[in-house]
């Protein structure tokens, strides 16, 4: 008879497969739930949407690997909670009297928040454990998201660029191709109804950066763009449907002094979507005794 695995089996099991980078990466770990709960499934999702944990508890998977954070925190974890070689920073929660889950109270501005109750509720009572897991993976493998994001949009990316310790691969596309065709095969392969362009719409492509997220303009643009024969950016945020972070304008910028070069975004969470599901496949090598599942999250937006 195989030995029970609980949630926190399989987090040790994993933080030893990646080299311990829980040590170094915040805000990771367990969200919400019992980490000794005995492991059913694993669904592995970019966002653990309430869609998400319905298909998750019809499917029976009650461990939930996810990028993003069930309670849409950012600057810390749901819970203070310590696990192996890290002690988790700035919690936004406190513990109840009885020391449970059901008894620790929210802060941090979600308290008495309906959704966010409603959820947690949601999430207790079906027995499932949440945690997020994108840090981690980021800091042990830099370039895997938007490598992956690449090969979605049929790119050959070399093991040299996936292999480089930063976050954007460069691609070569010897026939070209023009951005509109591009953009088609964005929408199409990522199911991404947001995709848009800025630049030249009528631009070939024959050397595109492609990096996966958000688009920082000093960390990630101007890396990129030190490259001259850079002609294309493609990348998830910078100015879906607003200014982001700055990427717009300083891409606009450039544009206006001269560079021959289009930008194409795509959407964050859909340029996320084909580095989960490869991340779904290599944690099921890793985890070869549990049923891996990954669950697409879908475009969050639509453009009429």
């Amino acid at each position: 008879m195989r030995t029970p695995i609980t949630a926190r089996t399989v987090e040790t099991l994993l933080n030893a497969a990646l080299g311990n980078q829980m040590a170094v990466a915040r805000y990771e770990g367990l969200c919400v739930g019992d980490s000794m709960q005995t492991v059913t499934g694993v669904a592995v999702c970019y966002a653990p949407t309430v869609s998400i944990l319905r298909q998750a508890i019809a499917s029976r998977q009650n461990l939930i690997i996810a990028r993003e954070h069930p309670f849409y925190l950012h600057g810390g974890p749901f819970y203070a909670y310590t696990s192996e070689s890290l002690l988790r920073e700035d919690p936004v929660i406190g513990v109840g009297p009885g020391n449970s889950d059901r008894d620790m109270y929210v802060v941090d501005g979600l308290a008495g928040d309906p959704v966010v109750t409603a959820k947690r509720k949601m999430i207790l009572d079906a027995g499932l454990v949440i945690y997020r897991y994108g840090a981690a993976w980021d800091e042990d493998r830099p370039a895997a998201q938007s490598a992956a994001l690449a090969r979605a949009l049929g790119f050959t990316v070399s093991p040299e660029q996936e292999g480089r310790r930063r976050r954007c691969v460069v691609c070569d596309v010897e026939a070209g191709m023009t951005i509109a065709t591009l953009m088609t095969i964005a929408r199409t392969q990522l199911k991404s109804g947001a995709a848009r362009v800025v630049g030249n719409g009528g631009a070939m492509v024959r050397r595109p950066a492609v990096l996966a997220g958000e688009s920082d303009p000093r960390e990630a643009l101007a890396e990129m763009l030190s490259d001259p024969l850079i002609d294309c950016v493609i990348t998830g945020a910078g100015g879906i449907s607003d200014e982001v972070d700055g990427s717009i304008a300083y891409f606009r910028d450039v544009l206006a002094t001269g560079r021959r070069i289009v930008m194409l975004t795509v959407g964050y969470g859909p340029s996320h979507e084909p580095g989960v599901r490869e991340m779904a496949d290599a944690l099921r090598m890793m985890l070869p005794d549990l049923n891996v599942n990954y669950v697409p999250s879908g475009d969050p937006s639509w453009i009429a």
